[in-house]
Formats: structure tokens, C-alpha cells, sequence
């Protein structure tokens, strides 16, 4: 992204300095909401002062450059530590922020009024709760009420600040901004007269033979996780009637609640869709973790990522939300995840995060499978320190047997329009997509991170949707919502083949691509770029903005999986 974008988004790297007005204050990474931008109107009226609102205050780690020098050294093979990864225990011992300064963000926090405080593992957030009146007074902003496509919410119209005191302590305030991101609405299949069900109604333990997972460990040493929000009361059991349907083992599920909960069901074809598909790619995993929040607030969500890597549970996780950047951004939220992945990335964890299904548009209502306007790219797929997951047109038969194209001979499997994908404004790439990210310099890193990493079965129309029951009925349905969870599975199964020493599956996967097609001494992505071993190279397909072009492009990333020999080459 060039420089002057980033300028006339009024992004900056560092919190704006306090104005004289304000000087016994600090601004924090929580700018103030900037409506114009966002396309929100201003309704008339002052929030209630007496609603209250659920808080979720971050700290900064302790030795922040080190921490990530140190990431960087767990990731670079032949460094001592390479692959030797930390434990919750360890990271917390190191970075985490000291309880002296927990305890002083605790005492602010109920000086203010705020309630029922909460730390978490890693001791990177606190959560409470605080009426509109009490948040503007402990963090010198003012609230109001917005609009934006039929949501009505607040949001602080100045940014979040704290005493001076506490400036390097206190890095964000989430939850003055209530804004829900999409509920997730996987894209169902309408069959079309005489369309054979077996192209178009794919069981998921089918992807298997699809993505080549024979050969490979059934992930027997991996637990996974998927994050869920609201009512779990038909996930289970749907979940029970999709092994008995299709033959396959009775996974072991527990739920982790974080955070207030709900009784919603509306993102429930969602979460039967996650926890089915990857169990079936992973038939065998130790455990499935289902991390339940109330709301799809940023304030629900950063908790249950904090959750996930300061247990440390699970090896990996699926999210398939996603929203427009921009909000992430201004709130802070973008930052704190990022903070948060870093930790997960130095124990070897992995966040997959469905890259979308707008297109090269960003997700502000729902999913609809085709390029939409605004461009840009969805969180938390786009963090860097997230595996995003784009979306392919897949033709099978019945078996999950790949069609090949009758001319080229080539699977046919194409770039799906929906695919989430483009250049973030706001997030800048990891260091191991240096080499392939065609928005980055080598000398003035002006590049926003590119999106997405890699890409399965999205689209339940053209081609093939997956088989998922709801409500004890079958239905087909498809999206990133369908592309992440199978990845999901099949990461678990290479993660227990190798001893769950692989790490974060992005930067695996990207340096396996670069030894084929390392970047020219400019920094400038190799032209011509080789195939890869265990990649299927995607070059047909359009997301909107974007082309399927030979080698990484920002619709489906470096390709699709193939798993069996994915297993053989990465170390």
C-alpha cells in the first residue's frame, strides 16, 4: 500500500501525542471511531449513561523487541532455537507484563467503577464491565450512537486515553465500539435442475481423497479448536449425527466459555459446518475445543484468541468470521490479536481464519459469493500472524476424485469469485511473506499484507458444496467458512505426523514455496515462478480486483493443499 494512502486514511504508526488540553493523559492504540470513512451516520441522541458495556482493556508485553526478535529466531532454521518452542509458563516468565503492572491497571480499572475484573492467562487483558458514563470518564472520551447497514451502535468519537501513569502499560480499549462483525452465513448450495447431486453434495471425510491426505497421520496427537458464538445446544448433537451418517469415530468436544454467553443460534449452520468438516479431514483427533462467545463484538472475540494461546490447548484453530479492516484497526483490536498471535506463533500454534466471500470486497453484512465494493480485506484473516484461507471452484466426482481438464490435463480446480483477497490498508506482512507479498519493498516496507495464504473448496454452486447436517437435516453448503475448517483437519493431520513441530502454518508453508521461487535481490516476487511441491498452483479464476496468476496471487494465495506430500517435504 502506497505511503499516501496510508496518509489519507489518516493512519499513523504510533498514537497521536496528547494535546495541552489533555496532557495529564495518554492516547492508546484505540483511535476515535472516524465515521466518514466507515460509511456510518451519526444518530441523534446520547447513549444511555447507565448501559453497560463489556470491557476488554490490553496491556503491552514486557520487552516487546526481543519478543519478536525472538519469534523471528524460533522460525529461522539453523538458529539455536529453531522449532524449540515455549510454553504458556515460559512466554509469560519473559513477556508477559509484570503483575505489578496488572495490579496497577486493576486498581485504575476499579477506581473507576468498573466491575467484575478479569485477567487473562498471559496476563495481556483485563475484562469488566463499566456503563457508558463510567468508560468515558475512565478513558477521557465521549460515546455516541452510529448506524451502519441497519446496525445501530456506539462508539467513542475521541480516542481512548489513560493517566500518564500508565502510558506504555495500557496499549487499547476494547469495547467502547459495539459494533458486531457479520454473523457468519455460509453460502448454501441451490441445486439446479438435473444437477447430479454426487458433483455438487460432497460428504467432508471426501476431501480427503480430494486433498490427498493418504500416507499422512489421522491426528491422533493434535487437538483443534474452533471458535463458536452463541447457542451450542444442536452443534453437538449434529455433530453425532454426521459421524453416524458417515461412518466415522466419536470426537471428544468440550466448550470453553469466554466471556458473557448467549443463547443465539443464528451462525448455527456455521459451527455444524467447522466442527464437521474438520473432524472428518482428522478423524481421529485427541480433542475438539469449542471457544463460545456471546457476541461477534471485538471485545468478545480478542478474549477468546487471548484464551486460546495462553492455554494452550490446541495446536490450532479455525475462525471463519471476518469483517472490514478498518474497524479492527481504529478500535485497537487489530493490534492486541496480532500482540496476541505472536505468543501463539512462539508455541507453535496456528490461527486459520477464512479470508472471506465478498470477493476482493471486505465484509461489512453478509457473505454473498461474489466481488463486492468496498475493496479491501477482512480480520482477523488479514493479521499477519494468521494463516488466511481463500476459496477455489472444485470439480469432483462422487469420491472426492479431482476432475482433470480433458486439454491441459490440469485439475480443475479454479479461483472462486468469492474468494476473499486483495491488500490490507492497514496491516503490514510478516517477514516470511517478504518474498512473495506483491505489494512489498525490500527497502521502504510499503506494502500492506496480502491475503489469502492458501485456499480449499469454496463454492457450493459451480462445482462442489460440502454434505453438513443442521438440525438433524442435510444441507450443502460452502464459502471460506468451509475452505478454513478443511484445513483445519488437515493440518491436524500433519502437525501429528511430525511430532506438532511444524508451528505456524503460514510461515511453513511460505518457505517452502520460497526455496522453489526465492525473490530477486530487489525484494520483487521472482518472475516465471516454479511449481511447488504440495501446493496445486491455481491459474484460473477472479475474485474482482484480482487475477489467479502462476505462483502467489491475492485470490487464492500459493494454491490448494495437497497433504500427502506437504507431509513429506516440510521439517
Amino acid at each position: 500500500m502506497a505511503a499516501a494512502t496510508l496518509t489519507s486514511l489518516g493512519i499513523t504508526s504510533a498514537p497521536a501525542q496528547a494535546t495541552s488540553r489533555t496532557a495529564r493523559w495518554s492516547v492508546t492504540h484505540t483511535r476515535a471511531f472516524d465515521a466518514a470513512e466507515l460509511g456510518a451516520s451519526r444518530l441523534s441522541g446520547a447513549p444511555a449513561p447507565t448501559r453497560r458495556l463489556h470491557l476488554t482493556v490490553a496491556l503491552e508485553p514486557r520487552h516487546h523487541a526481543a519478543e519478536h526478535r525472538a519469534m523471528r529466531a524460533i522460525y529461522t532454521p539453523g538458529s539455536a532455537s529453531f522449532h524449540r518452542f515455549l510454553t504458556p509458563r515460559r512466554w509469560n516468565a519473559r513477556y508477559a507484563p509484570s503483575s505489578a503492572r496488572v495490579s496497577a491497571v486493576r486498581e485504575y480499572l476499579a477506581s473507576r467503577g468498573l466491575r467484575h475484573l478479569h485477567v487473562s492467562g498471559n496476563r495481556m487483558l483485563v475484562t469488566g464491565t463499566a456503563t457508558t458514563a463510567q468508560a468515558e470518564r475512565a478513558f477521557h472520551t465521549s460515546l455516541a450512537r452510529f448506524t451502519l447497514r441497519g446496525q445501530t451502535f456506539i462508539a467513542n468519537t475521541q480516542p481512548a486515553r489513560v493517566p500518564r501513569a500508565l502510558a506504555g502499560t495500557l496499549s487499547a480499549v476494547l469495547g467502547l465500539n459495539t459494533v458486531r462483525l457479520p454473523t457468519p452465513r455460509p453460502a448454501t448450495h441451490t441445486a439446479a435442475a438435473g444437477s447430479p447431486d454426487p458433483f455438487v453434495l460432497l460428504p467432508p471425510k471426501r476431501f480427503r481423497r480430494t486433498y490427498a491426505t493418504s500416507g499422512t497421520a489421522t491426528g491422533r496427537h493434535t487437538t483443534i479448536a474452533v471458535l463458536t458464538q452463541g447457542s451450542m445446544r444442536h452443534v453437538v448433537p449434529d455433530l453425532r449425527t454426521a459421524e453416524a451418517k458417515y461412518h466415522l469415530p466419536r470426537v471428544k468436544v468440550t466448550r470453553v466459555r469466554v466471556g458473557p454467553q448467549s443463547h443465539d443460534t443464528a451462525g448455527l449452520d456455521e459451527w455444524d459446518m467447522d466442527t464437521q468438516t474438520s473432524t472428518a479431514m482428522a478423524p481421529h483427533v485427541r480433542r475438539l475445543l469449542l471457544y463460545s462467545v456471546g457476541s461477534l463484538t471485538d471485545s468478545a472475540i480478542v478474549p477468546a484468541f487471548a484464551a486460546f494461546v495462553s492455554q494452550n490447548r490446541a495446536t490450532a484453530m479455525s475462525a471463519s468470521i471476518g469483517g472490514c479492516d478498518l474497524g479492527p484497526y481504529f478500535d485497537g483490536s487489530m493490534l492486541v490479536t496480532d500482540e496476541l498471535l505472536v505468543q501463539g506463533a512462539m508455541q507453535g500454534q496456528t490461527l486459520f481464519a477464512s479470508s472471506g466471500d465478498n470477493g476482493s470486497g471486505c465484509a461489512y453484512g453478509a457473505s454473498v459469493g461474489v466481488p463486492t465494493e468496498p475493496p479491501g480485506t477482512n480480520w482477523p484473516a488479514s493479521s499477519a500472524y494468521a494463516t488466511a484461507v481463500g476459496g477455489t471452484s472444485l470439480v469432483v466426482d462422487s469420491t472426492g476424485a479431482r476432475a482433470r481438464d480433458p486439454i491441459a490435463g490440469t485439475p480443475m480446480e479454479y479461483g472462486w469469485a468469492g474468494s476473499g483477497g486483495g491488500i490490507s490498508e492497514v496491516e503490514n506482512p510478516g517477514f516470511w511473506t517478504a518474498d512473495t507479498d506483491p505489494g512489498y519493498n525490500a527497502e521502504l516496507v510499503s506494502g500492506g499484507r496480502a491475503v489469502p495464504d492458501i485456499s480449499l473448496d469454496a463454492d457450493p454452486n459451480v462445482a462442489t458444496a460440502a454434505a453438513v447436517w443442521v438440525k438433524g437435516q442435510k444441507q450443502g453448503i460452502g464459502g471460506t467458512s468451509l475452505s478454513s475448517p478443511l484445513m483445519l483437519g488437515g493440518w491436524a493431520r500433519l502437525q501429528s505426523g511430525h511430532h506438532r513441530r511444524l508451528g505456524l502454518a503460514s510461515i511453513a508453508l511460505y518457505r517452502l514455496y520460497d526455496k522453489v521461487n526465492p525473490a530477486l535481490a530487489s525484494g520483487v516476487p521472482a518472475p516465471n515462478p516454479e511449481p511447488v511441491p504440495g501446493l496445486t498452483d491455481i491459474v484460473v479464476g477472479t475474485n474482482g480486483h484480482y487475477l489467479d496468476t502462476p505462483g502467489y496471487d491475492e485470490v487464492t494465495g500459493l494454491g490448494a493443499p495437497v497433504f500427502s506430500v506437504l507431509n513429506r517435504r516440510l521439517h
